[in-house]
């Protein structure tokens, strides 16, 4: 799956990253929790889900945590984890 960026002047370099194991190919700079929810669960997953998103191999191999609202700069390789929490 691609993922394109919004329209600018200068073409934006294509770069594949892993969502829960899957390929995806971005053209673009930055990735949003939100982005990477919707990516990882296109049909939602049941009824007011949380989700918690992790990353490794980020630039200067960073890994970390994303909180809904936060973005990350992407990267070639980089790998996320997008899972459903059960919080009571």
């Amino acid at each position: 799956m691609t993922i394109h960026a919004e329209k600018t002047d200068k073409p934006k370099k294509l770069v594949t990253v892993i969502i829960n194991s899957r390929p995806f190919e971005l053209e673009k700079d930055d990735i949003s929790f939100e982005e990477l929810v919707a990516l990882a669960f296109p049909n939602g997953a049941g009824d007011n889900p949380q989700y918690r998103v992790s990353y490794r191999r980020g630039h200067g191999n960073k890994s970390g945590t994303l909180a809904a609202g936060e973005s990350v700069k992407v990267k070639e390789g980089m790998v996320f984890d997008v899972d459903v929490t059960n919080r009571s």
